[in-house]
């Protein structure tokens, strides 16, 4: 961390002025208490700091103001200079993901999740950007792996055993499973949109089964759903179906 070494850099500096500048110690020696201030106050900066990030951050992502996330973090230099490198890092992975980029959000959370000796002390919320990273990314195998560990320390969560299933059909693995899955996330969704949505990674999965009648009729019914999500499962049912 910076801070471990902002005593070295003293001496450095306190050094150099008195061999390479000859000036009197006690000159040179005045030259590291801004050092020593500032290796006193880091803690107590950073964790102002990212308390203060956080809150912006709820403010923006409340107000759909993604695209400011970036530069508030610029602005955040105390826990960007000084936090715990996981912390930042974590930060970053939220702000590559709110705004669309997958690659950057887990290779992110990666690093947070390196940044802590104790694998067991990763925070929920690391791990579950990093499968929701691998899961946007088409990673289905890390995607599986990382969304189990969540929910075997969580318990149920209705859009991660969506996300999961969906994970597990585009693998072809544990198709009951899955379906299992499906069917308790859907009894908890909120909208008829998202009924409709896991009812298309339904039939991706009967598509997959050569069950393509049951697949085709339900895309049908689909065809017009006009979300973001439905989309991207509009085109992927077509694609196993061979359609275009």
């Amino acid at each position: 961390m910076l801070r471990a070494a902002l005593i070295p850099a003293s001496l450095v500096a306190v050094f150099l002025l008195i061999y390479a500048a000859e000036l009197p110690f006690f000159v040179a020696a005045s030259a590291s208490v801004p050092f020593l201030l500032l290796f006193v106050v880091a803690p107590f900066w950073a964790k102002r700091s990212t308390a203060r990030f956080d809150r912006d951050v709820v403010r923006l992502l409340t107000t759909d103001r993604q695209r400011e996330l970036e530069p508030r973090l610029l602005r955040a230099l105390g826990m960007r200079l000084f936090a715990p490198p996981a912390q930042v890092a974590e930060r970053r992975g939220m702000i590559a993901s709110e705004n669309g980029a997958p690659r950057s959000a887990r290779r992110s959370y990666r690093k947070a999740m390196k940044g802590y000796e104790d694998p067991e002390h990763v925070p929920m919320s690391v791990l579950l950007g990093y499968a929701h990273a691998s899961y946007a990314l088409g990673d289905d195998p890390e995607a599986i792996q990382s969304y189990r560990k969540v929910l075997a320390m969580q318990g149920p969560m209705p859009k991660l055993e969506r996300n999961l299933a969906h994970a597990l059909i585009r693998r072809n693995e544990d198709a009951k499973q899955a379906m299992e899955m499906l069917d308790r996330a859907e009894a908890q969704a909120a909208t008829d949109d998202e009924r409709a949505e896991m009812d298309l990674i339904r039939a991706i999965g009967e598509a997959k089964r050569g069950r393509r009648a049951t697949a085709k009729d339900t895309l049908r019914r689909h065809e017009d759903l006009d979300t973001e999500a439905a989309g991207a499962l509009l085109a992927e049912l077509r694609e196993e179906l061979g359609e275009r």
